[in-house]
């Protein structure tokens, strides 16, 4: 009966995740295509031409209006194609700024590469296709005139590399009708994700000027966004941080409502705030605008071309004011690469509060979080991230040990009660109400628990589901290695040889426990383990991995048990 329940427990998760995992691929299956939708764009910073009226007072939160023409969108190229980029090289990153907005159309990330079987070529987290679109967009709004990411920049050379310096400065120039002289630069840093990104104004009028910088993120919605049968879709869409509210994701489906229906005669997403980050999640990868101090506001908005491009970034609330003949300075921050945890929680050292927080478990983070910790300071002593699953494995059984021991202990006697049960069950198999009440009065002169086994079991499931999720989340897992061919422990076994393995242990795991007394439930559990090597063969190679060693483990933790008590 212990062992029953054992593996009812066992076939029941098994048959939710399978429910569970169809479940998703029906939704993802039928959900509307958002780039069908087209709504008017009410967002200030997605169109240029603006104005912002002028202040009385100079602390008050600015009024901004749009004009009722919109600027022609430029035409859609593929960055890598477009020879009038201006192209950056660092040791992080490839980059390519298109002059006309000083955007970045294209971003590559030099550590990650694309494929394994493709390591010069580094995965492209920016891109502007006309399939789609994923980019950074930012400017000045002023009466007096600024530039905005549709104007045209001067730019001052085609390529430029970081060599032996420890930061390389990209500026582009523009000069408005009044004579003021505006220098854009961008600043990308050695070993560092984060490009710094300023707007020195050079006053050469006669008038005080005065201007909002924005800056944001414009994104259509990826054709593939993950998941299938057996892995969990990773999340893509917008994400904000601040300290009163904390961290917030926002997928598109929510941007389309935020835009479609007003909230106090304003669309869209509209927070405001002194500190925090907005950004644009995808599994693995992250881009992020870190505003300087100061108070801002978060917005959203949606556009109208095709590709239907989403946009969710910052503008500020108080004017820079900089007087004739003198130079100021407006600046920002943004994050464009991996959620590389080690990166997030140095930025969180500098000051960046919350980014960290895109690395996101679900609501088994209180364990997944210990789990990724322990598991990367075994990687770090043992240097392969494969043996360091194997290491963390031995730990968890270990750490459960004591509860194991004593589910062992029940089963144990459960195998001794084997021959009477089916005795009684032999005796009263024409009266099964009277063998359930000789069976119970047996466990309990025995003194045994036929639940005592479940509860090991029951403390585990978290654990795994967790781990599941460290192992799907983290980047650190992309294309690492363990051993052979398994090169790529987010992937699944090419060959299936490591689900084969958890399936056959599953299999013999069984022999050692006492056999179901129910003719159902001895069929249930003969079929279990070939559809957990079905359902397995979808899992990422270190996921099943961790499960392997671990039926290992418990089979050696249980014939040391049954041998000491048949030495008892």
């Amino acid at each position: 009966m212990e062992n029953q329940r054992h593996f009812l427990t066992i076939g029941l998760i098994v048959i939710s995740a399978i429910l569970y995992f169809k479940w998703i691929e029906f939704s993802a299956e039928n959900q509307q295509p958002l780039n069908e939708a087209v709504v008017s764009d009410t967002s200030l910073p997605a169109v240029p031409a603006v104005t912002a009226t002028t202040q009385t007072d100079p602390g008050a939160v600015p009024t901004v209006t749009e004009t009722n023409q919109t600027p022609a969108v430029p035409e859609l190229k593929n960055a890598v194609d477009n020879p009038s980029l201006v192209k950056v090289e660092t040791d992080m990153v490839v980059a390519y700024i298109n002059p006309l907005g000083g955007v970045i159309e294209r971003l590559e990330l030099r550590e990650e590469p694309v494929a394994l079987d493709k390591p010069e070529q580094g995965y492209p987290l920016l891109k502007k296709t006309a399939a789609e679109v994923f980019v950074t967009q930012d400017g000045l709004i002023s009466n007096q005139g600024a530039p905005s990411h549709q104007t045209q920049y001067q730019s001052y050379q085609a390529t430029y590399v970081l060599a032996e310096q420890d930061e390389v400065s990209v500026p582009l120039s523009y000069t408005n009708e009044a004579g003021i002289e505006f220098v854009k630069t961008f600043r990308f840093k050695r070993d560092s994700y984060v490009v710094d990104i300023s707007y020195d104004v050079q006053n050469k009028s006669n008038t005080e000027w005065q201007g909002y910088q924005y800056a944001q993120f414009s994104r259509s919605i990826p054709e593939d966004t993950g998941g299938g049968f057996g892995q969990l879709p990773s999340y893509t869409g917008a994400a904000i941080y601040t300290e009163a509210e904390k961290y917030e994701k926002i997928d598109f489906d929510e941007l389309d409502d935020l835009q479609q229906k007003p909230v106090d005669g304003k669309t869209g997403l509209q927070v405001e705030t002194d500190n925090g980050w907005v950004g644009m999640l995808q599994h693995y990868f992250v881009g992020a605008w870190i505003p300087n101090s100061g108070v801002k506001k978060f917005y959203s908005s949606k556009g109208v071309t095709a590709p239907i491009q989403y946009r969710v970034g910052f503008m500020d609330t108080v004017a820079t004011s900089v007087l004739p003949g003198e130079t100021g300075r407006l600046s920002t921050q943004v994050y464009l690469g991996s959620k590389e945890q080690a990166r997030l929680k140095q930025l969180e050292q500098d000051g960046v509060d919350g980014l960290a927080l895109s690395v996101d478990y679900g609501m088994l983070t209180p364990i997944a979080n210990p789990l990724f910790i322990a598991l990367s300071w075994l990687h770090k002593l043992v240097g392969n991230w494969g043996w360091a699953i194997i290491l963390l494995t031995i730990v968890i059984k270990a750490l459960f040990y004591p509860l194991s021991a004593a589910s062992y202990r029940s089963m144990g006697k459960m195998r001794k009660l084997q021959p009477r049960l089916q005795t009684l069950k032999e005796r009263y198999k024409d009266d099964r109400q009277k063998f359930q009440m000789e069976m119970m009065a047996l466990y309990k002169k025995e003194k045994v628990n036929p639940a005592g086994g479940c509860l090991p079991m029951l403390i585990q499931i978290p654990v795994f589901i967790a781990l599941y999720w460290v192992l799907l989340e983290s980047v650190e897992m992309r294309h690492a290695p363990f051993a052979l061919w398994w090169q790529d422990l987010s992937a699944k076994d090419p060959y299936y040889v490591l689900p084969v393995l958890m399936g056959l242990s599953m299999f013999f795991m069984q022999k050692l426990n006492p056999a179901p007394m129910d003719d159902i439930q001895k069929k249930v559990f003969m079929i279990m383990p070939f559809a957990l090597t079905f359902l397995f063969m979808t899992f990422p190679q270190g996921l099943v991995l961790y499960w392997v060693v671990n039926n290992l483990l418990t089979m050696a933790q249980q014939w040391y048990n049954y041998k000491q008590q048949e030495n008892d």
